[in-house]
């Protein structure tokens, strides 16, 4: 057996093994020393650093405005729905000031069974005005030109006047389909900013560094790594090196 060649062998063997640890050493030194950085740092707050906290700023405030406007939507969608159920029942009291108008227009009708009509008629127009008048939000009416949503010439509504009624009518169908329209236009932003609130969350999550006991855990974790390969790196190389001994004997 070429004893020389087995000592040979047997250095290589050893010189190998010493690199593998060295490397070990040196990986985990460099990824000691980034996160030490990182602790050290002179500006973490909230365990982001100084570049991803502007960013993580810049997001929370997107989410802080996005969140501000489905509030303001969620406000507006119950000043509409107090509006709508208004002019529903103001709806369903023009319907029967229509029906009591074609009855008084008959002329089969004596005048005794024209004045109960017209008496109805006064007393639903009365209850339909007091509607309009206490539809209120935040103390402000909502069926006025200040919200664009008037119900206008309900006062000026006659028995006599089919037409006038026949147009009342038709000004509150255009009515509710402005309010729902808005209700519709509210809950579409409502969504609409929610997913994006969702988006914006994801990515500042993603941004965010880990505090400083998660990074301190780590260092010790990747310590107890380092331990333990070292440990078992000499633990194969010493055995690998009785091997070759026995071998040179």
């Amino acid at each position: 057996m070429n004893v020389s060649l087995n000592k040979e062998h047997l250095m290589k063997v050893s010189s190998s093994s010493n690199t593998q640890v060295l490397n070990l050493i040196t990986q985990n030194k460099s990824q000691t020393d980034v996160m030490l950085e990182k602790i050290n740092a002179t500006r973490e707050l909230s365990g982001k650093d100084g570049a991803n906290l502007v960013v993580s700023d810049s997001l929370a405030s997107q989410i802080a405005t996005l969140s501000q406007g489905v509030q303001n939507a969620n406000e507006s969608i119950g000043m509409y729905q107090i509006a709508d159920a208004s002019v529903q029942a103001i709806q369903a009291g023009a319907d029967k000031l229509s029906d009591l108008s074609v009855r008084f227009n008959s002329a089969t009708l004596g005048s005794e069974q024209k004045a109960s009509l017209q008496k109805q008629f006064e007393d639903i127009s009365t209850s339909m005005q007091d509607i309009a008048a206490q539809t209120t939000y935040n103390g402000q009416n909502l069926l006025s030109s200040n919200y664009g949503l008037n119900v206008s010439g309900l006062g000026d509504l006659n028995i006599k006047d089919q037409e006038g009624i026949a147009n009342f009518r038709e000004n509150l169908s255009s009515l509710s389909s402005t309010i729902s329209s808005q209700m519709n236009s509210a809950s579409s932003s409502i969504t609409s900013s929610l997913t994006a609130m969702t988006n914006l969350s994801s990515a500042n999550a993603q941004i965010s560094e880990k505090s400083l006991d998660q990074k301190i855990a780590e260092i010790s974790s990747d310590q107890i790594k380092l331990s333990s390969s070292v440990l078992t790196q000499i633990h194969q190389t010493s055995m690998m090196q009785q091997n070759i001994s026995a071998l040179l004997v």
